[in-house]
Parts: C-alpha cells; sequence; structure tokens
C-alpha cells in the first residue's frame, strides 16, 4: 500500500522495513496516513477558499466604485427630473450641508405624503364607485383595451349565470367569456360578432334587445372608456327587461285586441279629437256610412257624415262643450239622420261619449244604422195592431190570467164561446167559472207546468153560463215579461163540442169495428179448425191409401181425391192469408236462401200439370244473381205458385218463360226481376187494372171454364208489397200475359243455409216416443199411422188432463199437442208441463189456425214449434227430427257442464260467514227457495208480456246471483233487468230469459244435490 509521501518519508528513516509488513502495524499506519491525507485535503480547500474571497473582494471594490459613479449620475438625474416635475423645485434651498441623496429623499418623503393623500381620496372614489356599479339593478362588466375583466359585479353573474364571485373574474379573458355564454341566448350565432363589431366601432351603444332561450329579455349597452383622449376599455351593461317586455307586449297584445273588437263590433265605432278630427274610423262604420278608413282619418266630422241641418248645431255644441264642458248629448242614446258618402240620408241611432287621455280630450261615438230597423218597427206596430184587430174578432177565444190565475185580458170570441160579458169574467179566476169536478186537478197541474215554462195543448169539458156540456181544445203557454219573470199565462180556446161528439161516435164505432174484426177472426178460427181437423183426416187417410198397393183405377181416384182435397186446403188458406193480412197479423222471415233453386222447386211441382196440357216451361237465370238470398222463401214460393200456376191454368197451348234477371247490384243487396211470360188467353186491359181486387175475375165464363176463388192475386199483391216489392202486368187479349216482379233481396251466405234431408229426418226419429194428444179419433188415426210408417211408438191421449197424467207416470222424447180440445185445451195443458211438472220435453203445437195470436200464445205457453193441420207429412218428420236433436244437443252439453262444473262460487259467501257453516246453509236454502218462486212469477209475467214486472223480479234476485256467485248469467240479468224496464224488445228479452232460468235451474239443482 501507498502512503502520504510525508509518512512515507519518516518511516523510511526511522522504522525497520519488517515492522511495515508487520499486521500489528498495518492498522496503525493507515490511520495515521488517514490524518496526513485529511490534513492535506483541508489545507488545499482553505487555500482556495482564500483565494476565490480575494478574487471577490477586488471585484466588491470594483463595483462600489462603479456604483458610486452611478450614484453621482443618477442624483444629478433625480435633480434634473424633479425639476422637470415640479415647478417650485428651483426656490428649495438645498442644504448644502446635507448631502443630496437625504435632501432628495427626504424632499420624495413629503411628496409621497401628498400622493399618499391622493389616492387615498382616489381609494375612496373608487370604492364608491365599486359600491355603486356592484349595487345597480344591471350587470355590470369593465374590460380593459386586451378585453380582460377590471370589474363585473353580482347582478352581471346573476344573469349570466356564472357561479363564481364578481372578485374572481377580475383578469378573465372576456372573448373566451362570450363563446362560453353565447348559447343562453336565441340568436347564439350572432352574439360573437356583434360584440365584436361594437367593440370595433368603439361608440356608444344603447337599449339593445337580446332573446335568451329561456324566455327572457336583457338590454345591452355599451360605453367606451377614454382616458386623455386615449381608449383604455369599455363597460358592458346588461338589464333585465323582461317583465316590461312582457307589460309592453301584454299592452300592444291588449291594444290590438281592443282595436280588433271595435273593428268587429256591430256598431259603428268613430273617435274625434276636440277640433272634430277623426282619429279612429271602425270596419262597420265603413259599412254604414261607404267611407274607407284611410279617406276620412284626418277629415273633420263635419264635412263627412253630418247632415246639413245639424251641422250648425254641431259647432255651437262643440263651442259650447269645450267651453262650458256640458253638453246635453253627451251619454245618451238619440236618433239623428246622418250623410253616407254617396250623400243618402240615413236613420242612425248614436251614442257620444267624452274621453280624456294624457290631458287630451276625445270623443267616441258608436253608431248603428236603424233605418231598416224603424221601418221594420213601423211595419210591426201596423202589424200588432192587425193582428189585435185579428185576436179581437177571431173565432178562437184568447184570455190571460195573472199567476194568481186571475183573468186580465180576455177577447170578444172569449165571451161568444163562454157565454158571459166582458165585466163578468175580468177579476175573476176561470176555475171558479168553467171548471167542474175532477178537472179541477187538471188545471193545477196544468198551472204547475206553465210555472216551469212548459206549453200544452189539452181537451177539457167546461159548463157555460147557460150551464151546457161544451169541450174546449186549450193551448196553454206561460207568458213573461221584457225581463223574463213569468207573469201568467195564456189560453187559446176553440169549442171543439161537435167535433169531440163525432171522436166519441167514431170511437164507438172504431170498438164495434174491432169486435167485429175480432169476431171475425174467432169465426175464421174456429171454420178453420173445423174445416181443417176433417180435411187433416181426409188428406192424411188419402195419403196412407197412397202407399198401399192400388189398381190404376184406385191410384187415380186416390190422386183425384188428393188434388181435390189440396185444391180446398189452398181455397182455405187463401182465405186465411187474407184474413191475416187484413188484421195485420202477416210477417215475413228473412232467411238465407238460394232463390234459383226456390224456382225450381215451383217449377218442379207444376211440371207434370204443364206436360199433361202439353206446355213447355222454359228457365232463364241471370248468372250474375248472387248465389244466395236472404228472405221468406215460402212466401216467395207461395207468390210464383199462384202466378205459374195461373199461367199453366190459362195456357192451352204453347210455352211459358220464367226469367230471372238483374237489375241492379248494391255491395249489400241486389232488385231482381222476375218474370213470367206466357202464351195464355190474356186480358182486357179494363181487367188488368182491377185484377188485385178480392174475388175479382173477369166474366162467370172464364169463371166455369177455369175455376178460381179470385183471392190468388189479391194474396200476391199484398205479399209482394210486404216485401216492398212491386209488380206489374202486361196483357192482349188473345196474345199471352207478362208478369214482372221487382223484388230487393241482401246478400246471404251459403253457409247459413238450412237444408232438410227427409232421409236423415226419418232416420233420427226412428224409434221415438211419441205421446199424441188429439180429440179427433181420425185426426189420431192419421198421425198414428204417419208415426207408425217411420218406426215411433206413439201413445194417445184425447184431452191435456189425459196427457198430463201420463206424463206423471211416463217420459218421451217429443209431444204432438193439438190446441183445441175438451176438458184442457193445447195452451193450458203445456203451461202445466212446463211450470207444473217441470217438464222440458219438446211439445209441437197441432192447430188448425196459424194466426200469429195463436202462435204466440203457443210459444208463450212453452210449446217449442208448430205444424198446421192438415199436416204435411215431410214437414211434420223434419220438425220432429230437428226437436228431438236440438234437445239431445242441449241434453248432452248440460250433462256434460254439470258433470265438469259448478254453476256456482261460494267463496264470497263462506268469507261473509266468517267460517259458520249453517250460516252458509241458511243463505242457500233461503236462495233455492227465493229462486224457485221468483222463477214461477217471472213466467207468469212473460205470458201477459209484463215486462216492467220482469225487469223488479230480475232486479230483485239480481244480489242473490253475485252472492252464490254464478257469474257466467251476471251480465245477462243486468242486460235483462234493462231491456224488460226500457225496451219491449220481445224477442231478445225471451232470448235472454230463457238462458238465465236455465242457468238458475241447474244452479238450484246442484246447491241441492251438493251443498244442502
Amino acid at each position: 500500500m501507498e502512503f502520504h509521501k510525508l509518512l512515507q518519508k519518516q518511516i523510511n528513516r526511522n522504522l525497520p522495513p519488517d515492522w511495515i509488513e508487520n499486521p500489528a502495524f498495518k492498522d496503525f499506519f493507515n490511520a495515521i496516513n488517514h490524518s496526513y491525507l485529511a490534513y492535506e485535503r483541508d489545507k488545499n480547500i482553505i487555500n482556495h477558499a482564500f483565494q476565490e474571497s480575494e478574487k471577490e473582494y477586488h471585484q466588491i471594490n470594483q463595483n462600489l466604485t462603479k456604483e458610486y459613479e452611478l450614484k453621482k449620475k443618477s442624483i444629478a438625474n433625480l435633480y434634473d427630473s424633479l425639476e422637470a416635475l415640479e415647478d417650485g423645485f428651483d426656490d428649495i434651498k438645498h442644504d448644502d450641508d446635507v448631502e443630496d441623496m437625504l435632501f432628495v429623499s427626504k424632499y420624495l418623503g413629503q411628496q409621497i405624503e401628498k400622493r399618499k393623500e391622493t389616492e387615498k381620496n382616489l381609494v375612496t372614489t373608487v370604492e364608491l364607485l365599486k359600491t355603486l356599479l356592484a349595487n345597480l339593478q344591471s350587470g355590470i362588466l369593465v374590460e380593459d383595451e386586451n378585453r380582460e375583466i377590471l370589474f363585473s359585479n353580482s347582478m352581471f353573474c346573476d344573469i349570466f349565470g356564472i357561479h363564481i364571485a364578481p372578485e374572481q373574474m377580475v383578469g378573465v379573458d372576456c372573448s373566451k367569456w362570450i363563446e362560453l355564454s353565447k348559447e343562453m341566448f336565441v340568436d347564439a350565432d350572432s352574439f360573437s360578432p356583434r360584440v365584436k363589431d361594437i367593440i370595433s366601432k368603439k361608440a356608444i351603444t344603447t337599449n339593445e334587445l337580446l332573446e335568451t332561450t329561456d324566455n327572457r329579455f336583457l338590454e345591452r349597452d355599451y360605453i367606451p372608456i377614454y382616458i386623455n383622449n386615449v381608449y383604455r376599455g369599455h363597460l358592458w351593461k346588461y338589464t333585465d327587461v323582461s317583465e316590461r317586455i312582457k307589460t309592453q307586449n301584454l299592452l300592444e297584445q291588449s291594444e290590438e285586441r281592443n282595436r280588433l273588437i271595435m273593428n268587429a263590433a256591430l256598431n259603428g265605432i268613430i273617435t274625434v279629437d276636440s277640433n272634430g278630427k277623426i282619429t279612429f274610423w271602425n270596419n262597420q262604420a265603413e259599412v254604414i256610412f261607404g267611407w274607407k278608413r284611410e279617406e276620412v282619418i284626418g277629415k273633420t266630422i263635419k264635412e263627412t257624415i253630418i247632415s246639413n241641418q245639424h251641422k250648425k248645431g254641431y259647432v255651437d255644441g262643440m263651442t259650447h262643450y269645450m267651453t262650458t264642458g256640458r253638453r246635453a248629448v253627451l251619454n245618451k242614446q238619440i236618433e239623428l239622420p246622418a250623410l253616407t258618402k254617396e250623400g243618402k240620408e240615413i236613420l242612425v241611432e248614436i251614442s257620444i261619449i267624452p274621453v280624456e287621455q294624457n290631458g287630451e280630450q276625445f270623443f267616441c261615438s258608436f253608431i248603428q244604422d236603424i233605418s231598416e230597423r224603424k221601418k221594420a218597427l213601423d211595419s210591426l206596430k201596423q202589424q200588432e195592431q192587425k193582428y189585435r184587430n185579428i185576436i179581437a174578432n177571431m173565432n178562437l177565444g184568447i184570455i190571460e190570467v195573472d199567476n194568481d190565475e186571475v183573468i186580465q185580458y180576455a177577447n170578444q170570441s172569449f165571451t161568444n164561446i163562454s157565454g158571459y160579458e166582458m165585466n163578468e169574467i175580468l177579476g175573476r179566476k176561470p176555475s171558479e167559472i168553467f171548471i167542474f169536478g175532477e178537472n179541477t186537478e187538471v188545471i193545477k197541474h196544468k198551472k204547475k207546468l206553465r210555472s216551469q215554462g212548459v206549453s200544452d195543448i189539452y181537451q177539457l169539458p167546461i159548463k157555460n153560463k147557460r150551464g151546457e156540456l161544451r169541450w174546449w181544445a186549450i193551448s196553454g203557454a206561460p207568458n213573461f215579461d221584457d225581463k223574463g219573470n213569468l207573469v201568467g199565462s195564456i189560453g187559446i180556446h176553440l169549442d171543439i163540442t161537435e167535433q169531440k161528439q163525432l171522436e166519441i161516435d167514431l170511437e164507438k164505432e172504431k170498438e164495434k169495428a174491432e169486435q167485429a174484426s175480432k169476431s171475425k177472426e174467432a169465426f175464421l178460427a174456429n171454420m178453420s179448425h173445423e174445416i181443417r181437423t176433417p180435411l187433416n183426416a181426409i188428406i192424411g187417410f188419402q195419403r196412407e191409401l197412397s202407399k198401399q198397393d192400388l189398381t190404376e183405377l184406385q191410384k187415380t181416384h186416390v190422386e183425384n181425391s188428393t188434388i181435390a182435397s189440396k185444391h180446398l186446403l189452398a181455397i182455405i188458406n187463401n182465405i186465411l192469408d187474407i184474413s191475416k193480412i187484413e188484421a195485420g197479423e202477416m210477417s215475413l222471415e228473412n232467411e238465407d236462401f238460394i232463390l234459383e233453386n226456390s224456382i225450381k222447386n215451383v217449377v218442379t211441382v207444376l211440371q207434370p200439370k204443364a206436360e199433361q196440357k202439353g206446355i213447355k216451361i222454359i228457365v232463364n237465370h241471370d248468372k250474375k244473381i248472387a248465389k244466395v238470398q236472404k228472405g221468406d222463401t215460402l212466401r216467395l214460393e207461395q207468390i210464383l205458385f199462384n202466378l205459374i200456376g195461373n199461367s199453366i191454368k190459362f195456357t192451352s197451348k204453347g210455352k211459358i218463360e220464367v226469367n230471372c234477371s238483374l237489375i241492379s247490384d248494391k255491395k249489400n243487396w241486389q232488385r231482381i226481376c222476375v218474370s213470367i211470360i206466357d202464351t195464355g188467353i190474356g186480358m182486357d186491359k179494363d181487367f188488368v187494372n182491377n185484377i188485385f181486387n178480392k174475388f175479382s175475375q173477369e166474366d162467370k165464363a172464364v169463371t166455369r171454364k177455369y175455376g178460381g176463388t179470385g183471392l190468388g192475386m189479391a194474396i200476391t199483391k199484398e205479399l209482394i208489397q210486404l216485401m216492398q216489392g212491386e209488380i206489374k202486368i202486361e196483357s192482349e187479349k188473345g196474345k199471352g200475359t207478362e208478369i214482372h216482379l221487382f223484388l230487393n233481396f241482401q246478400k246471404g251466405t251459403l253457409d247459413h243455409i238450412k237444408e232438410t234431408d227427409i232421409n236423415v229426418a226419418v232416420k233420427n226419429i226412428d224409434g221415438t216416443n211419441v205421446l199424441l194428444v188429439e180429440d179427433n179419433e181420425m185426426n189420431r188415426m192419421v198421425a198414428q199411422h204417419t208415426l207408425q210408417y217411420f218406426n215411433c211408438k206413439v201413445t194417445e191421449a184425447e184431452n191435456g188432463l189425459e196427457a198430463i197424467e201420463i206424463l206423471k207416470k211416463q217420459a218421451f222424447d217429443i209431444i204432438l199437442m193439438d190446441i183445441q180440445m175438451p176438458e184442457m185445451d193445447g195452451i193450458e195443458a203445456s203451461k202445466v208441463i212446463r211450470k207444473e211438472l217441470k217438464i222440458n220435453t219438446p211439445i209441437i203445437a197441432f192447430t188448425a189456425n196459424a194466426f200469429k195470436t195463436e202462435i204466440k200464445k203457443c210459444k208463450n205457453a212453452g210449446m217449442n214449434d208448430y205444424v198446421t193441420k192438415p199436416f204435411d207429412e215431410a214437414i211434420l218428420i223434419e220438425t220432429i227430427a230437428r226437436l228431438i236433436s236440438e234437445k239431445t244437443t242441449e241434453d248432452s252439453n248440460k250433462h256434460q257442464k254439470m258433470e265438469n262444473e259448478l254453476l256456482y262460487n261460494l267463496n264470497s259467501l263462506n268469507n261473509l260467514s266468517r267460517g259458520n257453516h249453517e250460516f252458509v246453509q241458511k243463505m242457500l236454502a233461503i236462495f233455492v227457495s227465493q229462486t224457485s218462486q221468483t222463477i214461477e212469477k217471472i213466467d207468469q209475467a212473460m205470458e201477459i208480456n209484463d215486462f216492467q214486472e220482469v225487469s223488479r223480479l230480475v232486479h230483485k234476485i239480481k244480489p242473490s246471483v253475485e252472492g252464490v256467485g254464478i257469474l257466467s248469467i251476471v251480465d245477462d240479468i243486468r242486460l235483462l233487468e234493462k231491456l224488460s224496464k226500457d225496451t219491449e224488445d220481445q224477442q231478445q228479452i225471451e232470448r235472454l230469459y230463457a238462458k238465465v232460468k236455465l242457468v238458475l235451474e241447474e244452479v238450484v239443482i246442484q246447491l241441492t244435490n251438493n251443498e244442502l
């Protein structure tokens, strides 16, 4: 290792070499070596520091020397400056004993004191100015020439939504702030350019209006700031003038509205100043006088509309008013003549109102042209006088009474019809003079009506002065004064005693006619029954006989007998049809059918008769006619049977054409023409006009040769009219006849057509158990043979009582019920079966009377359908098959519903009982009993069509139905109640009740079996 050279030198001189390598001395020598090295290092540092200090000293000395020279120059310059700044500086004596710097310092001290005082005053002024600006109700912003903010107040920050203190805005670059704030204005794009434009012009700008997006309005002022003619910045002032603008807008709107109102006024409105010059002229004034607004504004009223005879009065009046403040015509309605633009004089009603505004006097005139009204009033006065004369002398008696029913006025005619003199009735009450008996209550009721403002006409028996009973027709009306107050009533009286007597006689005759009509209907019904009953047996036995194996001769006899029977039946049917039509009982069905098939059916039946005579029947059917129509196919076929049958009857050779053509086609209906054209004997034109009269035939020879009752065409015409169609006939004697039917049919749907397959019907009634209730032995035999022919099991009963006893012991699939029977008829028997025995087996009425009233009785008694006697075998079998099918379906649905679903829900009742089972049992027992009784009462009400009682009874059970939870009929119950109360739609009421009744009866059974 190497040591410091001084240490190495000492070691080499004083110590042996082996000591140096001795480990015991090695650490010692290292420590000494470090001491030498530290000393050497410290010495070098001290030497370097000294050298640096020496350099610094020399530098400081040089700087002080320069500073001194500079100070001397500065003092000299300071003196020069002081002399330049202070005019009196030369007068100040310089103390030679005082150093220059001290002198200057002393002088500056004095000046500084003065400046401090000035600055203090300036600061006070600035603070006052800041306080003033800060408390202004406008936003203030002061910028320097570089657009840096020097000052802003709180109002400015509030207006612009700046959420920092105004002091924090000092020094902010205002140009950047503008870019951030421009979006608050509606016209954001022009805000910054406009600010720059104002600043560039450096001219005072005031009253600039800015609209903000939040519907505020700001008024902006700009003031440039110049100091010693040098631009140093500018001041912005923003004032929120929203309320002022809104007020101004409202004021402008109000003024505009007033202007529009005045222009829209029905009166002419003219405003003139104190000099008589026109300042306002509305639209109606233009209409009245013909002058346009722009033609009269600025002109005087005197030179435009005042007539010559009133000009002087107008001038004198204005002068008097301006002098005294009084004028007789002000604030009054007066009538004056005025001039139009054409110089025409008109009569006006004018009201002049003085108005003072801003110390200036104006006169506002409201003018109405009353020329026509004046003419009308004059005419009205003439008419009034005319009618007063008429009233005084007319045959109608007129009286006026006050609110106490005291007569105030009566005309001469009233005294004539009453027999009293005028002085005998004025001041008295009519009820005390003329009214007797219960009619007093009528008068009280009429008085009450008058007090309610109600007028009416009524008839009343009275006694005149001679005590004679007379009838008056009275038209009573309330009498009001000009203010709308009821002051009494007016009565117009007409003596209708003769008319009333005629009315009473007519009523008696009407009753006789109605009784005769009923007697006729009863006679026809009885005769129909008496004829149809044996005829039913005759036709029935003939039908049964035709099913046997007969010889040709026997077949001929049977066929002839059948034709004769059916002819007799047709005559009876025609007579009944005429009776039905006359009684208003003929109604039409409205079902889907195929017109082409109906025509074919008729032709098919009549074809054999035509072929016997060698006549061809040709049918032409327009393909444009809809496939399906809606209407009464049976009545249509009846018409065609009659018309085509007549053509066959009266045609010996040639042909018969049946043409069906489309006349017009609409969206839902078509107009169709059916023409029957034959080559028969034809008719005279005179007879064509009378052909529709009852029992009308051309001559006795035709009747003897061709037969007929003369009812067929009358019935045909009536049926066509019921269908709202028309029939036209063209005929020429010896050449033939053309008959055209024009009928309107709605378009139908193929799916709704009812098709009857007799084979299916026969199959469906095979083995049917039938109860036949018929008092006539022959009719029982006919029905028995027919039903047994189709494998039905028949049990007979001779009257209703016998049928009931049988039904108590045995069930049947169908019941055939005659209507007229001894001991108990079919109607009474059906009621017992439905109400007492509760049997719902289908019942078919056997009736010889097909009147609507008879059919209605059958339906109300609970019968399902009817078949007229003599019955058509196919119709009877089809009716039986249909009702059995419906009953089977109904029973199946009912059974399935009862098995799968309870028709009631007792949750509400159980919740109400709070676990009390006895309470539930009691409520259900009451429901079952009440429902059964109510159904029976409703049935009775339905029989007599007492729908109000039905509504009351349904309302009675409605809460119970809801309480027991019979949800399936809740809506039906409500609808049934409403329909029964508000309408008389019997069909809908019966349908709804049948549904409700069925469900209620099932619920009663379910509750009885499951809960009680």
